[in-house]
């Protein structure tokens, strides 16, 4: 009955308009001063700032100003031109584009908000102005942004990896295949819809000196995931420092080599950065107490019981979490979640046998497709303020692109090597 109580009130406050982290920590103070009395408060203090010491967690800031750096630094447009050179020409072109050229920011930005935010405003431009509908550009540029925390960097494996004591250079390499995959199942998607719908046709390839001219323009920002990945392979830093590297090479990249970024520009990034990083800590502080109080007070055990008195069946009881989390994402915003629920899941996952590099994964890709599933997902607000496009016309157009998502999380969920191989072969962190 306590439990239950407890998760009440946590989402009657959310449901309420109340903040996530707001919620978070008004739920584990009552719990602490109902449970105990006043004196447990103490440990309120401690956890909320214990929870945001960790040093992975260095990484966010970075990767958020890596991010707003390469929207405002001129390396978006000259990914998308890259992509187009590749793949543009087919019927529905700047469909796969769009896919593609999402795959390619992926490696630099860690960040969904920051695709769909930046690389998106270039790619609903560029459809629109080829023929296509605003509301299908609208659509396809959501879906695509959740490939960029997926393939590393990522700010969500950076996270999952402070919680669960994972090696996070492990987790990055973990994602890989799942986000190339997720590229294909969404190409997919585009071919059927480019066959059913007439879409246009792509331009013939320029003559070479001009595709020359747009590969060399582009090398340089195609060569920070290079940078960041091997130097994380190779010993040279951390994902940490490999996040202040990423923010460094964008911001010389950007003022020095492109000339798109002027210094002027750079307090408003900064500024913008630290809100953003800002709303990230707040939530993540918060979680510390609630997970604690959740740990205090015996609920992941609780919840393990229940789940492995369903059944023991590790297949089943990954489908049950992979349904509770998609719903989950329906109504609230993904690192939330990943805070909140981790602390249950995981002694569960590990009760039956996942490994926790591929749980993480599993996990990451859930809250990616919450980002883009209706009512509350957060890229298709993005989108929809970007494009002009309501959130009911993406909404209603959205579904094929969720089902490929989703079959690809069944894939990922049910063959763990597709994960786990590139870790285990490079002999990468601890990967049981």
């Amino acid at each position: 009955m306590f439990i239950a109580a407890i998760l009440l009130a946590l989402c009657a406050l959310i449901l309420l308009g109340a903040p996530i982290a707001v919620a978070l920590a008004s739920v584990a103070i009552g719990t602490m001063w109902i449970a105990v009395g006043p004196e447990l408060l103490v440990i309120f203090i401690q956890r909320l700032y214990a929870g945001t010491t960790s040093f992975p967690l260095l990484a966010i800031p970075f990767f958020i100003l890596a991010g707003n750096l390469m929207n405002t630094g001129g390396m978006t447009h000259r990914i998308f031109d890259v992509a187009h050179l590749m793949i543009g020409r087919v019927r529905g072109g700047l469909g796969h584009v769009n896919v593609l050229a999402s795959m390619l920011f992926a490696g630099m930005s860690g960040s969904a908000v920051a695709d769909a935010a930046g690389l998106g405003v270039v790619e609903i431009k560029a459809m629109k102005e080829a023929g296509y509908t605003a509301r299908f550009a609208a659509t396809l540029t959501a879906v695509s942004s959740t490939i960029g925390p997926i393939i590393p960097p990522s700010i969500p494996f950076v996270i999952y990896g402070s919680l669960a004591n994972v090696s996070v250079g492990a987790l990055f390499l973990a994602g890989i295949v799942p986000g190339v995959l997720m590229g294909a199942g969404l190409m997919a998607v585009v071919a059927v819809v480019a066959r059913r719908q007439n879409l246009p046709m792509g331009s013939a390839r320029p003559p070479f000196p001009i595709a020359a001219r747009i590969v060399t323009a582009a090398l340089p920002a195609l060569a920070l995931p290079p940078l960041v990945l091997g130097g994380i392979l190779g010993g040279l830093f951390t994902p940490t420092e490999a996040a202040v590297v990423s923010a460094a090479y964008a911001l010389l990249l950007g003022t020095l080599w492109y000339r798109e970024l002027s210094l002027a520009e750079v307090p408003d990034i900064l500024w913008e950065s630290c809100r953003q990083t800002a709303q990230v800590m707040f939530i993540i502080a918060a979680a510390a107490p609630f997970g604690w109080v959740l740990i205090q007070q015996q609920i992941p055990n609780a919840m393990l019981a229940a789940m492995l008195g369903i059944s023991r069946e590790p297949w089943i009881v990954l489908l049950i979490i992979n349904v509770a989390l998609l719903v989950l994402g329906m109504f609230i915003e993904g690192i939330a979640i990943l805070i909140i629920a981790f602390p249950v899941l995981l002694p569960i996952v590990t009760a039956i046998g996942v490994d926790p590099v591929h749980f993480g994964v599993i996990i990451v890709l859930n809250l990616m497709i919450g980002l883009v599933t209706p009512p509350v997902g957060l890229c298709l607000y993005v989108v929809s303020s970007v494009s002009k496009v309501s959130m009911a016309e993406i909404s209603a157009e959205i579904w094929p692109y969720l089902l490929a998502l989703i079959a690809v999380l069944g894939v990922i969920t049910y063959v763990p090597e597709l994960s786990l191989w590139l870790p285990n072969a490079l002999g990468y962190g601890v990967v049981r």
